[in-house]
C-alpha cells in the first residue's frame, strides 16, 4: 500500500485571501442576495469600492428594516446599543451617572479664530479731494506698495504644521463619540432633537414600500452613487442606534431617506440638480424638502463627512452586526408590503 505524500511545511504557507473571479454586476435589486454580500462584507471580500449601487440601495434597504423592527422591543434595542458603545469604550451605566451633561459639542474639532490683520473699521473710502486731483506718476512713487489685508506666505508657513494630526476626523475617535452620545443625552438637546424629529412624521403610511421608495430614487435619479447611499445608511446608524436621537419608525423613515440623500449629494456629488426635481421623485413639496434638510442637518450638528475607512468599518462590523442580531433575536420578516394606506402623506 502506497503512502501518501504530506509536506510538513504546508502549514507555513499562507493561504490568498478568497476574491471573487468573473462575477456580473447585479441587474436589479432583486439579484442582491444579502447572505453572500454579508458574508462578503464581514470577510473583507467587498468593500465600498467593490460595491454595486444596487448592492449599495439594498444595504440602506435592509438596515432601515432591521432598525424599524428593532425599534419596536426597546429592551432589545438597548443591549444592542449597549454592544455596540461597548465596543468603543462607552458605558452606558457611567454616563447615567453624570450629575450634570455638559451642552458643549465638538470644541476640539473646530479650528481656531484668524485673527484679522486690520481692524474692520480701520478702512478709511478715499475722499472728494483725492478723487478729483490728477493721478501722480509711477517715477515718482518709486517701488508700489499695495494696501490690502494680505496675508504673506512666510507668514502662513511659521503657522501651519505638518505634524500628523493625533486624533484626525477620517478615523475612529472613542473620545469624540463619547463626547456626542454625552452631548445627545442632555434634556435640553433632547427636546430640542423631539420639535426638529415633527418634520420627518406623517400621519399615515404611504402605498410605497421602503424598498419601492428606494427604486423609485435609483430609477430617477440615477446619478446617486454608492457612497452617497453607503454614507446615509451609516449616518443614520450613528444616529438611530449610538446617539439614540430618534426611533425609525415607517412613519419618519421615507423623510429620513429624502433628507439624507439630499444632503449628501449636495455635500458629496459633483452633479448639478435642481431642489424641484428631486423634491418632484420625492413627492413632497419644496418647502417641505427644504424644512427637512434644514432639521436633519440641526440633528446632526451639521457633522455630515467621514472617511472611506469609517465606511468600511460601518460596512464589515456595524451593519453586519445588526443583521446578525436581529436575525437571532426577532421573528423572520414578513413578506407583506410595508404601506397599504392611500391618504396623502406627502409621499405620492
Amino acid at each position: 500500500m502506497s503512502s501518501v505524500y504530506v509536506n510538513e511545511y504546508v502549514s507555513d504557507i499562507p493561504l490568498k485571501r478568497p476574491a471573487e473571479t468573473f462575477v456580473d454586476d447585479p441587474a436589479s435589486l432583486d439579484e442582491v442576495f444579502l447572505d453572500e454580500l454579508e458574508f462578503d462584507l464581514s470577510h473583507d471580500i467587498k468593500d465600498i469600492n467593490k460595491l454595486h449601487v444596487f448592492h449599495a440601495v439594498a444595504i440602506l434597504n435592509a438596515m432601515l428594516l432591521d432598525l424599524i423592527r428593532l425599534s419596536t422591543d426597546r429592551a432589545l434595542f438597548d443591549r444592542f446599543r449597549r454592544e455596540k458603545l461597548k465596543a468603543y469604550s462607552i458605558d452606558l451605566d457611567e454616563l447615567s451617572t453624570v450629575a450634570e451633561l455638559s451642552a458643549s459639542f465638538h470644541d476640539d474639532d473646530l479650528p481656531l479664530p484668524v485673527e484679522s490683520i486690520r481692524p474692520l473699521g480701520s478702512y478709511r473710502m478715499p475722499s472728494v479731494d483725492y478723487l478729483d486731483t490728477q493721478p501722480v506718476p509711477e517715477s515718482l512713487l518709486g517701488e508700489k506698495k499695495t494696501d490690502g489685508a494680505f496675508i504673506l506666505t512666510e507668514s502662513l508657513l511659521k503657522l501651519t504644521s505638518f505634524d500628523m494630526i493625533a486624533n484626525p476626523i477620517t478615523e475612529h475617535n472613542h473620545k469624540r463619540l463619547y463626547k456626542e452620545v454625552l452631548f445627545h443625552s442632555n434634556a435640553k438637546t433632547r427636546q430640542q432633537a423631539e420639535h426638529l424629529l415633527k418634520a420627518f412624521a406623517l400621519t399615515k403610511v404611504p402605498r410605497l414600500t421602503v424598498e419601492q421608495f428606494l427604486l423609485r430614487i435609483k430609477t430617477y435619479l440615477p446619478n446617486i452613487s454608492v457612497s452617497v447611499y453607503i454614507h446615509s445608511a451609516h449616518m443614520l446608524f450613528k444616529l438611530c442606534v449610538l446617539l439614540d436621537v430618534a426611533p425609525l419608525t415607517h412613519l419618519n423613515v421615507y423623510r429620513f431617506i429624502l433628507a439624507l440623500l439630499r444632503c449628501l449629494i449636495k455635500t458629496l456629488e459633483d452633479v448639478y440638480q435642481t431642489q424641484k426635481s428631486f423634491a418632484t421623485v420625492g413627492g413632497v413639496a419644496l418647502k417641505d424638502l427644504c424644512k427637512i434638510e434644514v432639521s436633519f442637518l440641526y440633528l446632526f450638528n451639521f457633522k455630515l463627512m467621514c472617511s472611506e475607512f469609517i465606511l468600511d468599518h460601518f460596512l464589515m462590523k456595524e451593519f453586519v452586526a445588526l443583521r446578525r442580531f436581529c436575525r437571532q433575536n426577532l421573528p423572520p420578516e414578513e413578506t407583506k408590503a410595508d404601506g397599504v394606506n392611500d391618504a396623502d402623506t406627502g409621499i405620492n
